[in-house]
């Protein structure tokens, strides 16, 4: 059985631990919520992107004016949507034939 010096010794060592456990714990907690957070504002801004995104197109299916610098990102979409059109024809083409 321990001495008492040697108690005290594994009792503050103990607290020592738990001690340094707690504070990686709150820092773990603190951390994990600040990522959160972090992740929150990517996907707003994500979202913000996407309905730009979506507005911009709309405005080009329209006619209406924009920047030549976007006019390529309009035209790959606008041949993803008539492939998409297309496929989609094709499906029901399939399914009306069984």
């Amino acid at each position: 059985m321990p001495s008492g010096p040697n108690l005290y010794k594994i009792k503050d060592s103990i607290s020592n631990g738990l001690e340094v456990l707690s504070n990686k714990s709150e820092d773990f907690i603190e951390i994990s919520k600040l990522k959160y957070k972090l992740h929150f504002e990517e996907n707003n801004m994500d979202n913000l992107y996407r309905d730009l995104g979506k507005e911009l197109y709309s405005i080009f299916k329209s006619n209406g004016r924009i920047d030549s610098s976007l006019l390529d990102y309009c035209n790959a979409l606008k041949k993803i949507e008539n492939r998409i059109k297309n496929l989609d024809k094709e499906i029901n083409k399939v399914n009306r034939s069984k």
